[in-house]
C-alpha cells in the first residue's frame, strides 16, 4: 500500500470491465478508496462485438469491489447513467459520503455509437455506419461526469 493513495478517493466510470476495471483495482490495491461506476448495456447480436464483450457490458461491478476488498482495499459500485445530468453530482455526494472528499477521477466510460465522418455506410466487416450526428455526439461526449463546484 502506498501512504500517498490512502489518503485519496476516485470515481473510476464503466468500472465493470476493461480498461476501468484494471485502473480501479491498481488504485484499489495501492489505498485509494475507490467509487466504481458501471452502466449495464445490452447490445444486440452483432457479428463484429465478441460475445465476450457483449457479456461485460451485462455485467455489474460486483467482481472489482470484491477484488479490491480482498487485496485490503476500499471499494464500493454504483450502477450511473452518467448522460443524465444529476448523476454526477450524486456520484461525488455518495463517494464522499462512502470514503470522504473526491480528488481523482478516472473518467473512461463511453457513450460508443458506430458513427462516422466518412461518407461510408458500413465499417469492414459490414456493419451498418449512422453519419455523426448531433444526437451520435451528445450519446457519445454526455457521459462526462464533470466534478460540481463547490
Amino acid at each position: 500500500m502506498d501512504r500517498w493513495a490512502a489518503e485519496h478517493t476516485a470515481i473510476v466510470t464503466g468500472a465493470n470491465h476493461g480498461i476501468s476495471a484494471a485502473v480501479a483495482v491498481v488504485l484499489g490495491r495501492r489505498g485509494c478508496s475507490v467509487l466504481c461506476t458501471f452502466l449495464r448495456i445490452e447490445h444486440p447480436a452483432d457479428p463484429g462485438m465478441p460475445q465476450s464483450y457483449r457479456d461485460q457490458h451485462r455485467q455489474d461491478a460486483s467482481a472489482v469491489v470484491h477484488q479490491i476488498a480482498g487485496e485490503g482495499g476500499k471499494a464500493t459500485a454504483i450502477e450511473a447513467d452518467l448522460s443524465d445530468p444529476t448523476t454526477s453530482a450524486a456520484l461525488f455526494e455518495a463517494a464522499e459520503q462512502h470514503f470522504g472528499p473526491v480528488d481523482i477521477l478516472v473518467n473512461n466510460a463511453t457513450g460508443w455509437v458506430k458513427d462516422t465522418f466518412t461518407p461510408k455506410d458500413r465499417d469492414q466487416i459490414g456493419r451498418p455506419l449512422l453519419p455523426v450526428s448531433p444526437s451520435t455526439w451528445r450519446q457519445e461526449f454526455t457521459v462526462t461526469p464533470w466534478p460540481r463546484p463547490r
